[in-house]
């Protein structure tokens, strides 16, 4: 059985992954250097929450090994520092542009939390 909080993170990776293609979709009628950008800006937002699903999967196999306040934030700073180094990275490329991969960060985190409160009724954590 999986547990309520890995289905609302893989719910929460839906919405970044539609949002993505969805922002990033009429930039490449105006530029497609712009409409990559905003893709990898996504990108970096959708890897950091892939992150945090796979941590929260590997304790739902784990029940001998619960998650604590402690794992939790450890988890939230090694996200942190992932989507600053990766938005280093792309920052320093001449390939992207750096307001469009903000905007594309951004959209993220909006679907992220869009995704988390719009919670439908089967994930009400009753199990």
């Amino acid at each position: 059985m999986v547990s309520s909080t890995v289905r609302l993170g893989s719910r929460i990776l839906g919405w970044q992954v539609v949002g993505t293609v969805l922002l990033s979709t009429p930039f490449w009628w105006i530029d497609a250097r712009l409409a990559r950008s905003v893709c990898v800006g996504g990108g970096i937002g959708i890897i950091a929450s892939a992150y945090l699903v796979f941590v929260q999967f590997k304790h739902v196999l784990q029940p001998a090994r619960p998650a604590t306040v402690v794992t939790l934030f450890i988890n939230w700073f090694v996200k942190t520092m992932l989507v600053l180094g990766l938005l280093m990275v792309a920052m320093r490329s001449s390939s992207f542009k750096p307001p469009a991969l903000l905007l594309g960060l951004a959209m993220s985190l909006v679907c992220y939390w869009l995704a988390a409160i719009k919670r439908p009724s089967n994930l009400s954590g009753s199990e």
